[in-house]
């Protein structure tokens, strides 16, 4: 494994700090579970977890990116969602004592956080503190699930890509951004394949929403985007 430089400690609190999932822990109460923690350094292509595989911990991509997908019988892979840094996977099935249900597979070298479950119920258990942030940092994590639930179900393809591309200049906190996800990934992301992806994305430009330069996106009217993200 070649050697990449590690993250500070603070790197490292502050990529989970950044997780809706522990976003509302008090930061004394997130370095003690941080330090309950260990860091998975990942190649291109190593796996978190696979299926049926017991969910003993979630995960907090640090950098990097892991996606998470499922084979069908004919060996055909299908990617579910992409997940980078400040973002968490496999919670559902830890917290509810369940099975991996699918893939974990990292896209490129990277770092996770593994976060066990024993560490979270000691921590709920012994401080009520800790037990309202991790309720608020849930209660958030579903929200961002309900958002997408929507968007899905009640949203055209161009509404839920620009609620995407608002997600991510917010995330990088600048209007000029590059994609972290390829066409294909991206679609699947939003419920579509990639030809009507691209239709959409030709959309937003004519309309002068965006500016697309290989995977390279500029928000021209960070207004108008996001109004037809959340009106469709």
């Amino acid at each position: 494994m070649a050697d990449r430089p590690k993250l500070s400690a603070q790197q490292t609190l502050d990529a989970v700090k950044a997780a809706a999932m522990f976003s509302a822990l008090p930061e004394a109460l997130l370095a003690g579970l941080v330090g309950q923690c260990r860091t998975l350094r990942l190649e291109v292509g190593q796996q978190v977890f696979t299926p049926m595989q017991k969910a003993l911990a979630c995960y907090v991509v640090l950098t990097g990116r892991v996606r998470i997908y499922k084979v069908s019988p004919k060996g055909d892979e299908q990617t579910l969602h992409v997940f980078g840094r400040g973002e968490t996977f496999g919670e559902a099935a830890m917290l509810m004592g369940f099975s991996f249900p699918a893939y974990a597979e990292a896209m490129e070298p990277s770092a996770v956080l593994e976060v066990p479950r024993a560490a979270l119920a000691k921590g709920i258990a012994g401080n009520a503190e800790f037990a309202m942030g991790m309720l608020a940092g849930l209660s958030a994590k579903l929200h961002e699930f309900a958002q997408l639930i929507e968007e899905l179900s009640l949203k055209e393809v161009p509404a839920r890509l620009a609620g995407v591309l608002v997600r991510e200049a917010n995330r990088h906190k600048s209007p000029t951004f590059r994609l972290r996800f390829s066409k294909r990934e991206l679609a699947a992301q939003i419920g579509t394949v990639a030809e009507t992806l691209s239709r959409a994305l030709g959309k937003l430009k004519a309309l002068g929403l965006v500016e697309v330069a290989g995977s390279q996106v500029t928000v021209l009217d960070a207004k108008g985007l996001s109004e037809l993200a959340q009106n469709g």
